[in-house]
């Protein structure tokens, strides 16, 4: 379980994965320029179990699994955002932090999709997970074409295996919502589960944790823009 508690759904560590039994949204938002810079923006969204998670917070550890003070939740938020600011192409790095509510965002801007793939890795290396080998992003400015490869790993599944089936069933209210925005309009996009906006400059996929966790959906998707 605790391999699944820390793999990405990007911030989901950050506090989720340390109250492993609550339901989640997880917001991802990137906005891409024209030359391939732009800003991410991460949003964990725990206030639907806000109730449980602060009876958790209360507790030492829940089976073995030691729990965070809110104290900690913080060090490791800022310890996070520090290192952030130390990776290549990353700039601008904020975040908050709602412990009433349990919302965590983290958002900064990237010079380019290397950036954006060292924000990735970072994160990876900060909290001990392979967040980058499964997932990275490209774009071509020549074919206006912006890229994310997504390879499942059945280590999840295998994980998730082990949790409790009553702990399982609080993660089927649990989402994860990719938006990417771009400066041209969508000329085409391949995910058959994402939507492209009304104004055609934004693609959206969300969809639910356990089918990531089995493997019931993917991420990848490539969208091309007009020229």
């Amino acid at each position: 379980m605790k391999k699944i508690r820390r793999t990405s759904l990007l911030f989901i560590a950050l506090i989720g994965s340390c109250l492993f039994s609550s339901c989640f949204d997880l917001v991802e938002q990137i906005d891409m320029n024209h030359d391939g810079s732009g800003q991410i923006k991460a949003t964990l969204n725990l206030s639907k179990s806000k109730t449980k998670v602060a009876s958790l917070l209360k507790l030492r550890s829940v089976n073995g699994i030691k729990i965070p003070s809110e104290a900690t939740i913080r060090q490791e938020m800022e310890k996070t955002v520090r290192t952030l600011k130390a990776t290549s192409g990353i700039s601008n790095v904020q975040y908050s932090l709602d412990l009433t509510n349990y919302i965590a965002v983290l958002s900064c801007n990237f010079k380019n999709v290397q950036a954006l793939n060292n924000f990735s890795r970072t994160m990876s290396q900060q909290l001990k997970t392979q967040i980058s080998s499964y997932n990275s992003y490209s774009f071509d400015p020549t074919t206006q074409t912006f890229s994310r490869t997504y390879k499942y790993s059945p280590e999840w599944a295998k994980e998730f295996s082990k949790i409790p089936s009553n702990d399982q069933k609080l993660f089927g209210d649990a989402y994860y919502t990719n938006i990417i925005r771009f400066q041209k309009n969508i000329k085409s996009q391949t995910n058959k589960q994402a939507k492209v906006s009304s104004n055609a400059r934004g693609v959206m996929l969300k969809v639910k944790a356990t089918d990531l966790i089995n493997g019931n959906t993917s991420l990848a998707n490539t969208v091309t823009l007009t020229k």
